[in-house]
């Protein structure tokens, strides 16, 4: 008797799930499980663990390697975060460019906020550049650090990684969920998964992720354009990589202004 009772409280339960579920808009449907499944492809085809274990025992024993792994993440990075979901968006939800974010939107406050928050950033990039941890960090391709063409060709190669991670989060999901659900719910829905993905990263990183997270969807919805975010993430990434960087060629240590004349050769 009470096992019957149980399984006729379950079908109830799930009768009620699926009707709550065809409830749902089928635009946040496509969105969020779409974003999901992008995650999933990137997590497992493409990462540096896949090209390794694809491409190791062809590429191992060459110089540049590991610069390689890195450019295979930043093209996987792009293709399947923002080529795919753009596609998705224009396909499946037949939504216009300019509605999820593709577009110049207000530049003038783009180009002002992206200015302005590198301006806040550069000191404190600089104290923490001169931490152990972030230097064994960053540039994230420990090779580049020797040969500045090589530096070159990995932040080139690592603008092509923020448009697909920027989009993904701050255009795909966030202008997808906006329309139903609103700015503010929507700005921390994305937060949500940036700050998970951060994990693993130095601590204070990882906790800059919440703000940057908001700060980076409230940037989209003020200019209705994701670019700005691009523009913002990626000028603080290089930054933190060319100080390191520089500390590492030039032996700087500290955050006084002898090491800052020590990084640009004038000590």
């Amino acid at each position: 008797m009470r096992d019957s009772i149980s399984s006729i409280s379950l079908l109830r339960a799930l009768r009620d799930f699926g009707a709550a579920a065809r409830a749902v808009p089928r635009d946040i449907s496509v969105v969020l499980i779409g974003a999901s499944l992008v995650s999933i492809a990137s997590w497992y085809f493409g990462s540096r663990r896949f090209f390794r274990f694809m491409f190791y025992p062809f590429l191992g024993d060459r110089p540049l390697y590991e610069l390689y792994e890195f450019l295979y993440w930043f093209g996987c990075e792009f293709v399947l975060c923002f080529v795919v979901p753009f596609l998705l968006a224009l396909i499946i939800l037949h939504r216009k460019p300019r509605d999820i974010g593709v577009c110049i939107g207000d530049w003038k406050f783009g180009l002002k906020f992206a200015c302005a928050f590198l301006v806040f950033m550069i000191p404190i990039l600089w104290v923490v550049s001169d931490s152990p941890v972030f230097q064994t960090v960053y540039p994230h391709a420990q090779i580049v650090k020797g040969d500045w063409r090589l530096f070159l060709a990995y932040e080139a190669g690592f603008i092509f990684y923020f448009i697909g991670w920027e989009y993904l989060w701050r255009g795909f999901v966030l202008f997808g969920l906006e329309k139903h659900l609103g700015g503010g719910p929507s700005v921390l829905i994305q937060m949500l998964p940036f700050v998970i993905l951060h994990s693993g990263k130095p601590v204070l990183e990882t906790l800059g992720a919440v703000v940057a997270g908001i700060a980076l969807g409230a940037l989209a919805l003020r200019t209705r354009s994701y670019w700005y975010g691009v523009l913002t993430h990626w000028s603080v990434m290089l930054t933190i990589d060319l100080f390191t960087t520089l500390r590492f060629r030039t032996g700087a240590a500290g955050i006084g202004i002898h090491a800052l004349f020590q990084l640009v050769g004038l000590s």
